[in-house]
């Protein structure tokens, strides 16, 4: 490619994230050249028409956070942007980017030399130049420059097909091998899947992953990138699943034809039997089947991937077009990172859940204070914590821009596998590891916490929130939707009833769990209290169906996320919280601390939530 170019600049601030370069309701519309019209619709309105090919982005910080969603590359690329130049960028978007054919370059420096408008000259490998000023920049390594300058990772693949695709060897490693000591717990699962003996923080490693999961907001692009490689067959239908959970039931135009449709076409034209239609969300799904064992590595084209890592599995989010490549050639590459280990001591309180403990987490390092980082998690209180409530962190160490979120593996894992503990007890931290930090928390006085708008890391405790009008409450996501979650949102809500001004949605996470509440009695309880049930699906937290507010309006909610515009319209006050806070909020219809009606659930003789 071209060594030296120039660009008009478009320019951006912090944390821009993927639901800003390319709204949530915008990204199920079918065809890209449809879609790209609304990038930075809620931004910058007037992109979209008046952008030109071989523009420039410079933006700061964390640019591309949140979603995985790889429409956010594409239409930028699509609408010509030639490159981007930002701080820093979210490890996904990083991925994404460079596939889609778009130049990355990071530069700490030129954000205060410019304004949109400005002319910006690009040495690659060398410098930026903006209005007399030069800033020095990294290499680009080859093979990622090969990709932008084939286009993107289609062609790039196209030619591997021409060529012969091999079956890839897998070298094993043997229990002494694994059990090696000195290594996180990303270098150890990275190392033992690619089959090396060593790996440290930057290497570029090669693994075969054990499980790849696509849900059904991204089928349509998968099969037409499948079908623009020229891909006849995958490596291993066997280690695929396509769960439909975001467009279910359908909600947006086309959803039926373009999304459906093209989920049963991939299923049939490449022989993937792992199928969930309308069975729940494919996070929850993939450790509820136990499809993301302990000890491997699954990847999926959505953030929260991250999820399974609660098992100790090294788990990741990737785009429709390196899942693609990535299924045809059996193989992905990761760099491996730096780690940070959470030491997490004391004893969680009754009513302080394991969401306070993330929240409260991501409140101090912030939205990228985990970037490209393993935020790997021991101490009694972790080892203390029920699965549903590891992977309640494990999903959103996301947030902090983390890779993965991992636990060690123990009795509980082992048991909820139903694997011998010998096989995973490999996957756990070892005092002799270098990490690049260590924070250590006693959540013994950790108050329940809330995520404040607009943006996860603007944590606060329920003490300086509390008091605040809600106009809906909404219980669910692949966080906090859980058969445990019912129960500690029911057990606080038996017997009573939620304002008749308040809106309060409960969605079970899956059909298993749904059926298991309806068994428990929890479903009967949100009924009574004058709560409405939906089907399971991503619903509310994707900001498809059920509950969509409107300017003004606040909702409360245990999902992951709370940018702006994803849970209705720019103006819409998010908050998140734990099931035990939107429980108790359910009923006052004001942010309430739900540790007074947990103290009355012990005295009744139920016993404490925690």
């Amino acid at each position: 490619m071209e060594k030296e170019f120039k660009g008009k600049i478009w320019k951006f601030g912090d944390d821009i994230d993927t639901d800003t370069i390319i709204p949530g309701k915008r990204g199920t519309i079918p065809t890209i050249e449809e879609m790209k019209k609304y990038a930075f619709e809620l931004l910058k309105p007037e992109f979209g028409s008046t952008v030109q090919p071989g523009d420039i982005l410079v933006a700061g910080s964390n640019f591309g956070c949140g979603s995985s969603r790889e429409q956010a590359a594409t239409v930028l690329s699509s609408n010509g942007v030639r490159c981007i130049i930002a701080k820093s960028f979210a490890r996904i978007f990083f991925r994404n980017a460079f596939n889609s054919g778009i130049l990355l370059i990071q530069c700490d420096g030129i954000q205060d030399y410019c304004e949109g408008g400005d002319m910006v000259t690009v040495e690659v490998g060398k410098c930026v130049r903006v209005n007399k000023k030069a800033f020095p920049v990294g290499t680009v390594p080859e093979n990622l420059l090969a990709i932008v300058e084939h286009g993107g990772l289609i062609e790039d693949t196209k030619m591997r097909i021409r060529a012969g695709i091999k079956k890839p060897v897998r070298r094993e490693l043997d229990d002494a091998q694994k059990r090696k000591s000195g290594y996180t717990m990303a270098e150890k699962l990275l190392k033992n899947n690619a089959g090396l003996d060593h790996v440290q923080p930057g290497d570029i490693v090669i693994t075969h992953p054990d499980m790849f999961m696509i849900h059904d907001i991204y089928t349509p692009y998968l099969y037409d990138t499948l079908e623009k490689m020229g891909a006849g067959k995958i490596d291993d239908p066997d280690k695929v699943t396509i769960i439909f959970d975001h467009c279910m039931p359908t909600a947006v135009a086309k959803n039926d034809y373009a999304h459906y449709n093209a989920g049963i076409a991939l299923a049939g034209k490449y022989g993937i039997k792992k199928l969930h239609i309308g069975q729940g969300i494919c996070h929850s799904i993939m450790h509820e089947e136990r499809y993301a064992k302990p000890g491997q590595i699954a990847t999926a084209t959505d953030s929260h991937t991250t999820t399974y890592g609660g098992a100790g599995n090294f788990c990741s989010g990737i785009g429709t077009a390196e899942m693609a490549a990535a299924l045809i050639t059996g193989e992905l590459w990761f760099k491996v990172p730096e780690a940070i280990k959470i030491v997490l001591n004391g004893h969680l309180k009754d009513g302080v859940l394991s969401k306070d403990v993330i929240l409260k987490i991501l409140g101090d390092i912030r939205a990228d204070g985990g970037q490209y980082k393993s935020l790997e998690f021991t101490g009694p209180a972790a080892r203390e914590m029920s699965m549903m409530a590891r992977f309640t962190v494990a999903n959103m160490a996301l947030e902090a821009g983390a890779k993965c979120g991992l636990f060690e593996a123990d009795e509980k894992t082992a048991e909820y596998y139903g694997m011998a503990l010998e096989e995973i007890d490999w996957v756990k931290v070892d005092e002799d590891a270098v990490y690049e930090k260590v924070l250590v928390y006693d959540v013994s006085g950790l108050e329940p916490q809330l995520s404040c708008p607009q943006g996860v890391d603007n944590v606060h405790p329920v003490s300086e929130v509390k008091g605040t009008k809600i106009d809906e409450v909404y219980i669910g996501s692949c966080t906090n939707g859980s058969l445990e979650d019912m129960r500690i949102a029911a057990e606080i809500m038996e017997g009573k009833k939620v304002p008749d001004d308040l809106r309060v949605i409960v969605v079970p996470a899956t059909n298993k769990v749904f059926k298991d509440a309806i068994a428990a009695g929890y479903i009967r309880t949100f009924i009574e209290a004058g709560c409405v049930i939906s089907h399971p699906c991503c619903g509310l937290c994707c900001g498809m169906p059920y509950g969509l507010m409107y300017d003004d309006e606040r909702i409360l909610s245990t999902a992951n996320r709370n940018f702006i515009g994803r849970q209705g319209t720019k103006k819409t006050l998010s908050y998140l919280s734990s099931p035990a806070v939107a429980a108790a909020t359910a009923l006052a219809g004001v942010v309430t601390d739900p540790r007074e009606a947990v103290r009355q659930i012990t005295v009744r003789g139920t016993g404490g939530i925690g």
